[in-house]
């Protein structure tokens, strides 16, 4: 993983409810000329947007992401790109993680309904209980209940927040800190403060998906999701049942009339249980076709690197300087990528003579270390085997 360094980007994600102002905390902490970033990943990164700028001589990122309760996709679609964002940053090189995550709560809210308890829930999945040393509960449109005279009700919310159970009270405990949001650059700024010297930490989320290898649907937050969503297609067989039972009382009684209107609600009903299925299968095969595109692509890559070795005498390569240079350069490999990297090269070693050849050993190096290993001896696309003496 990369070295905390004054170079190294401060990356904060912002995560809430849609409304509870993550938009405005953002534009109100960035000067006004700062765009949201690109990123390599463009395809996880449709609703998950960066943003970066200057703040006391470092990088600040600050990650918008959207809220389980955005009115244009459902509950799985947000799960699922912001678990994606999450599995790529952190699973492909530099190994990027969050040095910290803003939640936002607007205090006008009267009270923590359903959808907010939910964004709570899947907040509290994503993340797990070590990394909330790194979260900031904070609190927004403090400036609004101070135009409405309501900064009594207001402050009377935010303990309430603090102090029940079933909000923030489990998190405090294990050591998230309190904020609140005044509306105003200082404050965003003295939020972002308190987290610059966070060191960087692996989301609960992360370490399913990336250490463990899991599918989506199997990690807290998925299973989470999913078990809702067995619930309401459940409800929705029952209605279902329930309708056509009825449809059949109606039919048998000649009241067409109201079987057809039963009809509609059948209709109804079976909309929304294949829509609830559809989104059980987001959970169940995104991760298996992420797996099967991986295995694609490395496919093609190896066909790629056999196709150019073979056009530049690779078979000549010599074995040991080969393991030379790549024992040179493991301090820029991970404990895992080097522990797998000494496997592939101690079985090689083993093998005849005639048989030990740096084409193989590079090969079999491909799925295990990943192209990563390649690029340290300038074998890439843009720059194939320079430095091996070719």
């Amino acid at each position: 993983m990369a070295n905390i360094g004054q170079n190294t980007p401060v990356k904060i994600a912002v995560m809430g409810v849609t409304g509870s102002g993550k938009s405005t905390f953002i534009q109100t902490a960035t000067p006004e000329s700062e765009v949201g970033i690109g990123h390599d990943l463009e395809s996880f990164t449709a609703m998950v947007e960066a943003f970066r700028f200057e703040h006391k001589g470092r990088q600040i990122e600050l990650i918008d992401t959207p809220g389980f309760n955005d009115t244009t996709r459902s509950e799985t679609e947000v799960l699922r790109e912001i678990a994606d964002w999450l599995d790529a940053t952190y699973r492909n090189p530099p190994h990027e993680r969050l040095n910290g995550i803003i939640y936002l709560q607007s205090i006008m809210d009267p009270r923590m309904y359903g959808s907010s308890l939910r964004n709570l829930k899947m907040f509290k999945d994503l993340c797990g209980e070590n990394p909330m040393k790194n979260v900031m509960l904070v609190t927004t449109r403090w400036g609004v209940a101070k135009k409405a005279g309501s900064e009594e009700i207001a402050a009377d919310h935010e303990n309430q927040l603090q102090s029940k159970e079933e909000f923030w009270e489990p998190m405090v405990r294990r050591g998230a800190n309190l904020a609140r949001f005044e509306d105003t650059k200082e404050s965003a700024l003295s939020i972002i403060d308190l987290m610059i010297n966070q060191k960087p930490i692996v989301l609960q989320i992360q370490s399913e998906l990336v250490d463990d290898g899991k599918n989506l649907i199997e990690t807290t937050a998925g299973y989470t999701l999913n078990q809702e969503i067995i619930s309401l297609k459940s409800k929705y067989a029952e209605e279902l049942a329930q309708v056509q039972k009825e449809m059949e009382i109606a039919l048998a009684a000649r009241e067409h009339d109201v079987a057809e209107a039963l009809k509609a609600s059948e209709l109804e009903f079976q909309r929304k249980i294949d829509r609830v299925t559809a989104e059980q299968e987001i959970l169940q095969y995104e991760r298996r076709n992420e797996t099967r595109r991986w295995q694609n692509e490395l496919q093609s890559q190896r066909a790629y690197f056999e196709q150019q070795l073979e056009k530049l005498g690779g078979e000549n390569l010599n074995f040991e300087e080969t393991v030379k240079k790549l024992k040179e350069n493991e301090a820029k490999l991970r404990k895992e990528q080097r522990e797998a990297m000494q496997a592939e090269i101690d079985a090689m070693k083993k093998k005849p003579k005639k048989d030990r050849t740096a084409v193989k050993l590079l090969l079999a190096l491909l799925p295990t270390v990943g192209s990563i290993v390649l690029a340290l001896l300038g074998l890439s696309p843009g720059v194939m085997l320079s430095g091996l003496g070719c």
